[in-house]
């Protein structure tokens, strides 16, 4: 076998691995972004939810940026995978959650 057909058959190999490569980060990307959407669903409906039961109860105090929704979010988020959505930390359970 000579050298040009060894170097020949190594590019090709070596082309085929690059193209399994790109299609696996395609696939993967496609997941991120599957994922990232869901989460944003998730935070949307969290969001909503949050709102309409402070309106049902107490109203809802001004709230002029992330920060403040946040921490008023909070207060009144209790499950973890609900508190997981926007990064906040694990609350221990009291006596009050119910």
């Amino acid at each position: 076998m000579s050298r040009t057909t060894r170097a020949d058959g190594r590019i090709r190999a070596i082309d085929e691995r690059l193209a399994r490569l790109r299609s696996e980060r395609s696939r993967l990307a496609a997941r991120l972004s599957h994922t990232e959407r869901k989460r944003d669903t998730r935070r949307k409906i969290l969001v909503g939810a949050a709102v309409l039961a402070a309106v049902e109860h107490n109203g809802i105090p001004a709230l002029r940026t992330a920060r403040e929704l946040l921490e008023w979010l909070d207060t009144r988020l209790t499950r973890p995978h609900d508190r997981a959505v926007f990064d906040l930390a694990r609350r221990e359970r009291s006596s009050t959650d119910v």
